[in-house]
């Protein structure tokens, strides 16, 4: 049973169909970015330019920056930097991979978001190459008591992909609260699935898998405990609920997500959200090779990058 012991792929990657360019034949090119960003960061885009054949590649696309933005079918101003003048000598067989950071807000029409704003981003004059980053409001910003916790959303951005999560106030309103609170702090962005049973369930929310020893993880909060709200919600697949210890009150920032119906569970647990999008990136967490004492820890982190809301105020 879930107890208080105890990880954008790699970051999550958008990789939109690597296509022949027709301005440059012989070299397939890719335009790689996380899959989400906050509004408040910078987002970092890949050009990678895989050559084929011998060529020659313009200067300016190796030193320079031509990307045209749509934010939410919205026609944004090019963003453009000078580069190197002339073309390039490139032996076939060459892999070049070019990283170049931006703000996210120079992606949408303004940093005031209070939703998602989907981007698409093209590298002009190299057909095809293009990615899709969704740009989330910073949390900073957020009111806490103004949100419609019942409609208002939270996105876990992990090394594996995206869950998405919706809430039940009415069943649990003050385990939503604390949940949110700390996602709005950034409390569990770096944080690990730290406990993963295939057919059960995955944990995390304990701030020692930042940094802290393997053998802290599973013990750690944010300091205080909640009361439990145990209500007549299911324990089935995709449910969000908060793990505790021995004692039903000593619930604080450790939660797991039913990977398997688990009816044991009900009455027991405070179940406070389900999972809305993202079952996929749930069954490739539960499947991660695991090892320690107890066969629960993955044996390569499960991070989860970013817990951004997506706030619906009342």
């Amino acid at each position: 049973m879930p107890t208080r012991h105890l990880p954008f792929v790699v970051a999550v990657w958008s990789l939109l169909l690597p296509l022949l360019a027709q301005e440059l034949p012989g070299v397939r090119s890719a335009l790689i970015a996380p899959s989400f960003v906050p509004v408040a960061e910078n987002v970092r885009l890949t050009l990678v330019l895989q050559v084929d054949a011998d060529t020659e590649i313009p200067g300016e696309l190796l030193t320079g920056v031509r990307l045209q933005v749509r934010a939410d079918d919205r026609e944004l101003p090019a963003i453009t930097r000078p580069g190197k003048a002339g073309m390039v000598a490139v032996a076939a067989g060459t892999r070049i991979e070019r990283s170049i950071e931006f703000p996210a807000a120079s992606f949408v029409p303004s940093p005031e978001l209070t939703q998602i704003a989907v981007v698409t981003v093209a590298w002009q004059g190299l057909a095809g190459t293009s990615c899709l980053i969704k740009v989330a409001p910073d949390n900073r910003r957020v009111d806490l008591d103004r949100l419609d916790l019942a409609r208002t959303q939270v996105v876990l951005v992990t090394n594996y992909g995206d869950m998405r999560f919706s809430f039940r106030p009415e069943k649990a309103p003050k385990t939503v609260r604390n949940f949110l609170q700390l996602c709005l702090s950034g409390f569990y962005d770096g944080t690990k699935f730290h406990r993963v049973k295939q057919d059960f369930m995955i944990q995390g929310g304990d701030p020692n898998t930042k940094d802290g020893p393997m053998e802290t993880w599973g013990g750690g909060g944010p300091g205080y405990a909640i009361k439990a709200e145990f209500s007549d919600l299911r324990h089935l697949r995709g449910t969000l609920s908060m793990a505790r210890g021995s004692d039903p009150d000593s619930a604080g920032s450790q939660f797991f997500v039913v990977h398997k119906d688990s009816p044991h569970l009900d009455g027991k647990y405070s179940a406070f959200g389900n999972l809305e999008e993202g079952a996929d990136t749930l069954d490739r967490i539960a499947y991660v090779p695991v090892g320690g004492v107890q066969r629960e820890t993955p044996v390569s982190p499960v991070i989860i990058r970013h817990a951004i809301v997506l706030p619906v105020t009342r």
